[in-house]
Formats: C-alpha cells, structure tokens, sequence
C-alpha cells in the first residue's frame, strides 16, 4: 500500500498535475488584489452582480484568495510538489544512476582493439564514413 502511494507520488503525470495547479492559484493569487481591506472586496466584487457571475467578497474570502499565497491549501500544493520531487529523485533518479555508473567507457584506444569489428580511419571524411555505414545497410537517424 505505501509502496503504491509513494510510486504515485513520483509519478511525473502527478508532479505536471500538482504544478499545474499551483500555477492556476497564482494566477488566481495574480488577478485577485492581495491583503486589502474587506470594503474593498465588497466594492470591487458585489454580491448582487458577481464578477464572471460567480465571483462575490464573500467567495473570495471564505476560500482565501484575498491572500492565496499563504493560505494553507496553497502552502500544501507547494510542499505536495516538493515531495513529488523529493520521491521521484529518490524511487527513479538513484536507481537510474546505479545502473549508468555501471557502464563502463573506453578511456584508451588499445580497449577498441579488443572488439571484434574495429577500423582504423588513415584519413577520416564525413561523407566516407555516412557512405559506408550506409552500405552496410544500417539505420541511421539525424
């Protein structure tokens, strides 16, 4: 069961998810006046005729937008998404670089000679090599 929940919260959909929607309250947080008086949100947003025919003072205040970048709910997405990071670095990121620090790259050239199919280039040229690797008849992508 946990081992559900914490692959859930690496998930790189949930992470995209989570930073989506933070980036909805800021803009929410954007629009909105932040920390003025309650007159002024009585004024700027009536009851009687809402702002986008939803928008009214008391709306706005009971979910925090007159101060939505420290209410709880946005302070939770924010650590929500540092978890997000902390669990995907720690259940996908370390795994991953185990297995490239075991991959082993050829530091000199005497390690070449020791493959099977090796060529020593007397004088290289790019549209050579692209022809012969063609003729050999293997995929290349550019």
């Amino acid at each position: 069961m946990k081992q559900k929940i914490f692959r859930l919260f690496a998930d790189l959909r949930f992470s995209i998810f989570t930073l989506l929607l933070i980036s909805l309250c800021s803009i929410i947080g954007t629009v909105i006046e932040q920390d003025q008086s309650i007159e002024m949100y009585k004024i700027i947003y009536p009851l009687t005729s809402p702002v986008f025919g939803f928008l009214s003072w008391d709306k706005i205040l009971y979910f925090g937008f007159d101060h939505v970048y420290k209410t709880w709910w946005f302070l939770s997405l924010i650590f929500l998404f540092g978890c997000s990071l902390v669990l995907c670095s720690f259940l996908q990121q370390l795994p991953s670089l185990k297995v490239a620090r075991r991959c082993q790259f050829f530091r000199t050239n005497r390690a070449f000679y020791k493959l099977k199919n090796y060529t020593i280039l007397i004088q290289p040229s790019f549209p050579r090599i692209l022809a012969s690797v063609k003729k050999k008849q293997y995929s290349m992508f550019q």
